[in-house]
């Protein structure tokens, strides 16, 4: 039972074999037994399979080879505007704040995209999650029509692999299993993780060929000045879609 949750891993390559309907739907329902706050549901799922829709995605982010090749997208949304619409509809007294909203239907949403993965493995697929579409919120919010309180959060690619990638090296549990408090791990032993972990992704060749070490990876991803300016931006569009109060 616990196979596929231990040894899942991200498949980037899949094979043009297509996803049946009824698979893609065993996903979803898989996704909305996940926990939800108060039972409200806070997210959606889109899928999508319209090559048309898919190019103009892919125009936005860029040429991309997982995304090209999987044969499912499903965007898994968070999603206030249900909740809101019912409360209106039931004529209750309730408030969702920016922020509050946007803890709640995080919270949900990462949580069914977990049980939607674990389901895929079940069934024999692979499946990765994305964030490519991040730098494009607004535009990809447009094409997916979404309303306002509602925000592309993951984009989960599916279908039948087409590679068996290793599994990748996580930190030792001991780092990551507190009891009773939180303990600040020593540098000794965070470097002893690091050199670990970089040993074994460099003997799987993970890096793509103009990158040496793990971190050369993450200055190439969290460089300052650009991670600033991804910032500001993603601030500026949770504001507009209402998850983050204009002034903080």
């Amino acid at each position: 039972m616990l196979r596929p949750i231990l040894e899942r891993r991200s498949v980037r390559r899949f094979t043009k074999r297509a996803v049946p309907e009824n698979l893609l739907r065993i996903i979803a329902r898989a996704g909305q037994r996940a926990p939800t706050s108060c039972g409200t549901q806070f997210y959606s799922f889109i899928e999508i399979r319209d090559a048309r829709k898919r190019r103009a995605i892919i125009s936005l982010l860029g040429r991309n080879q997982t995304l090209e090749s999987a044969p499912v997208w499903v965007f898994i949304c968070c999603d206030v505007a249900r909740p809101l619409t019912m409360f209106k509809a039931l004529k209750l007294d309730c408030h969702l704040g920016e922020v509050t909203g946007l803890l709640h239907s995080v919270v949900d949403a990462s949580l069914s995209a977990q049980n939607m993965v674990t389901a895929a493995e079940n069934l024999g697929l692979g499946s990765v999650f994305t964030i490519y579409h991040w730098k494009a919120l607004r535009e990809i919010s447009r094409l997916l029509k979404l309303p306002n309180r509602t925000l592309p959060l993951l984009l989960l690619c599916i279908g039948y692999p087409d590679e068996r990638p290793p599994l990748r090296p996580r930190w030792d549990l001991d780092l990551v299993l507190h009891k009773n408090e939180y303990a600040s791990p020593t540098k000794k032993a965070i470097l002893s993780n690091y050199r670990r972990a970089n040993r074994t992704l460099v003997q799987m060749k993970y890096f793509r060929p103009d990158i040496q070490s793990l971190d050369e990876n993450w200055q190439r991803k969290f460089a300052t000045e650009e991670m600033a300016l991804r910032e500001k931006k993603l601030r500026m569009e949770l504001q507009r879609r209402g998850f983050l109060p204009k002034r903080i």
